[in-house]
């Protein structure tokens, strides 16, 4: 699974949580420090830590960042890196006209300066980090969704991890897709708000999870299952129950009003009609 450490001066902030936003859309992990780093941290600890868990390190170039200190110590760290074959690739995003830093000049960059061109740059990126195809987009997928199931749905809950289906999908990387089982396969709509709930990052060993039959998979290293990822699962878990239920009751409320308007409506009709003088 791709992922991408945010390089960026504080000020260029709306631009990179859009493009976070849309980066975890597909499916990858983002490291961008609103989301990483807590009080009593050491920046330079987390930041190095940060790009040596990430695959990609994305170089937002504007006229912020190339004055900003600290993205050119992180942009050293990364190049350098990168130079050692630390397998650390490094992608310069522009943003708007500024001077290049000279280690990036040689490399090929994606054009944000036009705001209108941010889905074919961010295609371009797609292409660099090496996906290509479209994965639905689940706000989207969300707001098309109006024939819901009007039952109350049971208690989701994992019931155990299947260790057969576990496995490494990537063999360049030593991270499984580990298939958390559930007590029962739930509903695309139960699924669609399950990967909007899983969206943003909660912390820096955030991993991409997906809903798959009666399966969750995550994709992670085995270690931090105990630690980060069953934790994260049973509260998602949870949380997505509830609001599941709150919609359910929602449509029901929604179909209950409008078979009570059609019995008043019929009834306000024939009352009329019984009343007239034939």
């Amino acid at each position: 699974m791709s992922s991408i450490f945010l390089s960026h001066s504080s000020l260029d902030k709306p631009f990179v949580r859009k493009l976070a936003h849309r980066l975890t859309e597909k499916g990858i992990i983002c490291w961008i420090d609103e989301a990483e780093l807590n009080i009593g941290d050491s920046l330079i600890e987390k930041i190095s830590e940060g790009i040596e868990k990430m695959r990609f390190v994305a170089a937002i170039i504007s006229n912020n960042s190339v004055k900003s200190n600290w993205v050119q110590k992180e942009l050293s760290l990364a190049m350098s890196k990168e130079i050692k074959g630390r397998k650390v690739v490094v992608l310069p995003l522009l943003l708007n006209d500024c001077q290049l830093p000279s280690f990036l000049k040689d490399k090929m960059f994606a054009d944000f300066r036009i705001e209108s061109n941010f889905e074919k740059e961010f295609a371009k990126v797609m292409q660099a980090i090496g996906i290509s195809s479209e994965k639905p987009d689940a706000a989207q997928a969300f707001a098309r969704i109006n024939d819901l199931l009007v039952t109350q749905p049971s208690h989701i809950r994992i019931v155990g991890i299947n260790k057969n289906k576990t496995h490494i999908p990537d063999p360049r990387y030593s991270l499984y897709d580990v298939y958390f089982e559930l007590s029962e396969a739930p509903s695309s709509t139960w699924s669609t708000i399950f990967e909007e709930e899983r969206k943003y990052p909660r912390h820096s060993m955030w991993r991409h999870a997906w809903v798959e039959g009666k399966y969750i998979i995550v994709n992670c290293a085995l270690e931090e299952i105990e630690k980060y990822h069953l934790r994260d699962i049973k509260e998602d878990i949870e949380t997505v129950n509830g609001k599941y239920s709150a919609h359910i009751n929602t449509i029901k409320a929604q179909k209950e009003a409008e078979r009570k308007k059609r019995e008043d409506e019929e009834s306000k009709k024939n009352s009329f009609l019984d009343s007239l003088e034939i």
